[in-house]
């Protein structure tokens, strides 16, 4: 009798480890999805600097982010029974060739690029005085097709006998090539210059395209902003180029004498160009639950243009799900959010901000 209690407190043993092995296991085991989810809605305020100012303005700006992380067997039953989160397949997220460092690499780039041009459309807006040089090509990434003699970092200036002044007159100038040509490049590789003559590689296509001649590299263009007065951006470890609509208007706040908060939470997301064209984004509707985690009355988001633009609709059909109480304000450029903030009614208790702005023209 003892020997058959034995027996069954070893089993029980066996059979509770094995459970806790496979609960354990949904927790860790990997699975080639991105669990995505609700991320912070985050105030722009702290992370901008215009000049030397004093802001008592009443309201803020905020951005919007998304959590991913790694699936997991666990993730795909919340993702299937609560609907909390959703599950994106590794290759609609990562591009070719492309790791998860070198993923957070290119979300960084984004945002750096975001950034920019978020202060030149703001300044533009203003009519402030802003300049952009374009320094040169960076190679952010070297694809596995590409010439070795290229490394990552590296800045191109010089393409033969012309400046490297854009990515797109970069593509289009090494169009005009066919795979095994050399071209003479001048990069700058650790603060000093390099003249190099690299060989063309031929670039993936499709079945039926010609070849296609190029350096099977990721370019990205190096662009040295000034402003009067100066004006600067610090996302921290935020990434990618959704925060665009929403850095230009807290810097366009800074440059103008009215607060156009008027006195609101308001959050949002959209890419941004220098001209103040309003971008489609990913994951809206997990940025509109974090909108509205945070407590915010308003949401900008890009308006839906094209036929396959989707932002508007997900964002109004989010808010009519989940029954949030929050306004979504859909926008194509930076002049429709300005022109939808000056119609709010003003808060009573938002007044007017006092500003000392130092260097402006």
């Amino acid at each position: 009798m003892s020997l058959n209690r034995s027996n069954q407190k070893i089993v029980g043993v066996i059979v509770l480890s094995i459970i806790c092995l496979i609960m354990g296991g949904a927790f860790v085991i990997p699975i080639p999805y991105f669990a995505i989810g609700p991320g912070k809605a985050v105030e722009v305020q702290p992370l901008v600097t215009v000049g030397k100012e004093t802001d008592v303005g009443e309201g803020s700006f905020m951005l919007t982010t998304i959590s991913m992380k790694q699936g997991s067997p666990f993730d795909f039953l919340l993702a299937r029974w609560t609907g909390t989160i959703e599950l994106v397949p590794e290759e609609q997220i990562l591009a070719q060739d492309e790791d998860k460092q070198d993923y957070q690499r290119r979300q960084k780039v984004n945002m750096m690029e975001s950034q920019n041009q978020a202060i030149v459309a703001a300044y533009h807006y203003a009519k402030r005085p802003v300049t952009q040089k374009v320094l040169g090509i960076e190679v952010e990434r070297v694809l596995k097709e590409g010439t070795p003699l290229l490394q990552e970092g590296d800045l191109i200036m010089q393409m033969d006998s012309q400046p490297a002044a854009s990515t797109k007159k970069l593509i289009a100038y090494l169009s005009r090539k066919r795979p095994g040509e050399r071209i003479a490049l001048t990069v700058l590789r650790d603060g000093q210059k390099r003249k190099l003559r690299v060989p063309l590689v031929a670039l993936p296509v499709d079945k039926g395209e010609r070849p296609r001649a190029g350096l099977g590299i990721v370019p990205v263009e190096k662009v040295n902003v000034k402003t009067t007065p100066p004006a600067r951006i610090d996302a921290g470890e935020i990434g990618g180029p959704s925060a665009g609509l929403m850095f230009t208007l807290e810097v366009l706040n800074r440059l103008v004498p009215e607060d156009l908060t008027r006195g609101y939470r308001i959050a949002g997301t959209g890419t941004i160009t220098a001209d103040g064209e309003v971008g489609q984004i990913g994951g809206i509707q997990h940025k509109v639950v974090a909108a509205d985690e945070a407590g915010a009355e308003l949401f900008f988001c890009p308006k839906d243009i094209n036929p396959e633009d989707q932002n508007e609709k997900t964002a109004k059909d989010t808010v009519k799900r989940l029954g949030i109480n929050m306004r979504v304000i859909p926008v194509a450029n930076l002049n429709e959010a300005v022109q939808a903030l000056k119609k709010l009614p003003l808060r009573e208790r938002a007044s007017f901000k006092s500003k000392t702005l130092t260097g402006v023209a």
